[in-house]
C-alpha cells in the first residue's frame, strides 16, 4: 500500500511550476504596466513558497530522515 505522504513529492513538483510560473509572469516586461498581472504574479509565489516549505518538511521529515 502507498503511504500517503509518498504524494507530497508531486506536491512538491507541483509547487516548484507554479513557483517558476509566478516568477516569470512577475519578470516579464512589457510596455503596458498591468497591474492586474503583477498582483498574479506576487500571489502565485506566496503561494508556492508556502506550500513548497510544507510539502518539503513533510518529504524531509517522512522520507529522509525515516
Amino acid at each position: 500500500m502507498i503511504n500517503p505522504t509518498f504524494f507530497d513529492i508531486f506536491g512538491t513538483l507541483g509547487f516548484i511550476i507554479i513557483l517558476i510560473i509566478g516568477i516569470l509572469i512577475k519578470s516579464k516586461k512589457r510596455k503596458l504596466s498591468n497591474n492586474a498581472l503583477n498582483w498574479v504574479g506576487i500571489i502565485l509565489i506566496l503561494i508556492a513558497t508556502l506550500g513548497l516549505v510544507v510539502d518539503v518538511t513533510i518529504v524531509i521529515k517522512s522520507f529522509l530522515l525515516k
